[in-house]
């Protein structure tokens, strides 16, 4: 091997090396971060930025008492669309024949939510995720 063709190998491994290095730092995703949600809000599903099926079904989960306003990709959802579990405070909702979607579109969806006391004092509150679907 020449000179000249070691020297053309090294150079082309040294790129090689710093693309590598390139694309793993701006892939990198820091998985550590915990999802911190307003007092109120127990928990959700599909979790911020999260990638789900077509067939996945919103999760919403209050505490017993409060009432949901959802609102998808901008679109007010009617309380007889959602099912709503008693016991958990846990509200469901997933797009289907004769209610406000027929399916998910593949793409993001912007979820957003306000909630209220039913009774007592008011707590009110907000929050606001997207989500992909595939």
């Amino acid at each position: 091997m020449s000179k000249q063709t070691y020297r053309f190998c090294i150079l082309l491994l040294t790129a090689l090396l710093f693309l590598v290095i390139f694309w793993g730092v701006s892939f990198y995703q820091d998985n550590n971060e915990e999802l911190e949600l307003p007092d109120a809000l127990e928990n959700v599903y599909p979790l911020p930025y999260d990638q789900v099926p077509q067939q996945a079904s919103l999760e919403i989960d209050l505490p017993v008492g409060y009432r949901l306003v959802l609102i998808v990709d901008n679109y007010i959802i009617p309380e007889s669309e959602i099912q709503y579990v008693d016991a958990t405070g846990l509200y469901i909702w997933k797009p289907g024949l004769n209610k406000t979607f027929e399916t998910w579109a593949p793409g993001k969806h912007l979820i957003r939510i306000t909630w209220d006391t039913v009774t007592g004092l008011p707590d009110y509150g907000e929050f606001s995720w997207e989500f992909t679907t595939y």
